[in-house]
């Protein structure tokens, strides 16, 4: 007779059972991504992608303002995993399908509006603008880490809005 955990089997000297049975999620989710806030204030804005990478970004504005990603060639080999393995971990051999997520918040009374920059463009169907007072969290998705026969480039899905 087996004993131990569910996936022993019947042996003379029982096989200790190392399968976890507990999961973290903390571990696996954004809870605990590093936030490094950027706030902005005129009419169009160009981001950095430190911008991007540090996860939130405000708009404080009287007046619709625009706010543009950067470049597919500047963004995408900042992502880690979009541009090869680190060591001990192997990413997706091509590094598409990297991806972050960022939220954009227009404090204003106006609109905010997240334009792509070159090499980028938005999912279809996803909403780049936030109204004042909201919260709106996207997804931006490298779909092609750029090589000898390719450029940089990345897709952002509108994943829903918040109020402040």
């Amino acid at each position: 007779m087996a004993t131990g955990g569910p996936n022993q089997t019947a042996t003379p000297l029982p096989v200790q059972d190392y399968t976890p049975q507990k999961t973290y999620p903390s571990f696996s989710t954004i809870i605990n991504q590093y936030i490094n806030p950027a706030a902005y204030i005129g009419t169009q804005t160009t981001l950095t992608y430190g911008d991007v990478l540090g996860g939130y970004i405000t708009s404080s504005n009287a007046a619709a303002q625009t706010v543009t990603l950067p470049t597919a060639a500047l963004l995408v080999p900042q992502i880690q995993g979009a541009q090869g393995a680190l060591p001990g971990i192997a990413p997706p051999p091509t590094g598409t399908g990297s991806a972050i997520r960022f939220f954009v918040s227009a404090n204003g009374t106006a609109t905010a509006t997240v334009a792509a920059g070159t090499g980028g463009t938005f999912a279809a169907g996803s909403t780049a603008t936030i109204v004042g007072g909201q919260i709106k969290e996207f997804l931006l998705v490298v779909t092609d880490k750029g090589s000898l026969t390719g450029t940089p480039a990345y897709t952002v899905y509108s994943l829903g809005t918040s109020t402040q």
